[in-house]
């Protein structure tokens, strides 16, 4: 999509950093990011219980991964539809859907913080980290609560805050070691933590019009980057995620001290199958109000 044809009203900057900048590094990452929070995302479907038989739409669906298990988890009864603003992620999982045809699923290119649900209610409203990233968050939601029928259910998944989760503010001290740490964002600005705070993300739903909003710590440990060795993780992070952001705009030598210096600091965390680091998230459930 040209910059020049893009939207610049709601989520202009997040539509425009996730199909020109996220959406191509996921793509091409995807087998090692899934490998990462594919397993948090079930333990959040599990929780939520999903049964078969319900439609379900999957918000920030990205590669199709959580899309694809929601569509196992309904069956050939059920449906699932995959909403994402980025087009580069939605090619990709269009082509795993397509291995996969007995699956009843479909992908959208949509903005949840816009789109019109009116006509079309689901049972179940998923996300696996994919809600985080709205410019006006109880407008998002409130406009999500016209996807949902009238006895359905909302769950997601998202980050409590950055001190609570080692597998990034790890690399990331490591990495300020060598170059200086961005500004702060304000509160509750889009990102990986605009919902971490519990009282903020409730406050956020209960503007919004949901009830009965549940907020679940889940503290479970996965493999950085997927499996693989301490060097394998150290070189992922400075190609894809926080620490890449970071070194944005740093010359190679700087990038390869950063390397080396994490390659050292995420050995101690290798258990024989990948590095394995504690993450914290919530689980957040609602019902329309």
């Amino acid at each position: 999509m040209d910059s020049s044809e893009r939207d610049t009203s709601a989520n202009a900057e997040m539509i425009e950093y996730w199909n020109d900048h996220a959406g191509p590094s996921w793509v091409r990452f995807q087998k090692k990011m899934d490998g990462q929070i594919s397993g948090i995302g079930k333990t959040t479907m599990d929780r939520a219980g999903i049964n078969a038989g319900q439609r379900v739409l999957d918000i920030g669906c990205g590669c199709g991964d959580s899309t694809l298990e929601l569509a196992r988890r309904v069956g050939p009864a059920g449906a699932v539809r995959g909403i994402d603003i980025s087009a580069p992620m939605l090619a990709l999982a269009e082509q795993r859907a397509a291995l996969e045809p007995a699956l009843k699923l479909e992908f959208q290119q949509l903005d949840a913080q816009t789109a019109d649900f009116s006509s079309d209610p689901f049972a179940h409203v998923f996300s696996r980290f994919g809600v985080m990233f709205f410019d006006d968050p109880v407008s998002a939601f409130g406009n999500i609560l016209n996807a949902l029928a009238a006895d359905g259910r909302l769950t997601f998944i998202c980050w409590r805050p950055l001190e609570e989760n080692p597998w990034m503010g790890v690399p990331l001290g490591v990495t300020y070691e060598f170059v200086a740490p961005p500004e702060a964002s304000p509160p509750g600005a889009p990102g990986h933590f605009q919902l971490a705070d519990e009282d903020r993300a409730r406050q956020i739903l209960e503007a919004a019009g949901y009830a009965d909003i549940l907020l679940e710590a889940l503290d479970e440990p996965f493999y950085l980057s997927g499996p693989g060795t301490a060097a394998d993780a150290a070189a992922h992070a400075t190609q894809m995620g926080p620490v890449a952001r970071v070194l944005a705009d740093s010359d190679e030598d700087t990038v390869q001290r950063v390397e080396a210096a994490l390659v050292e600091t995420l050995t101690p965390y290798y258990d024989g199958t990948g590095v394995r680091m504690d993450s914290a998230c919530w689980i957040v459930s609602a019902r329309a109000g």
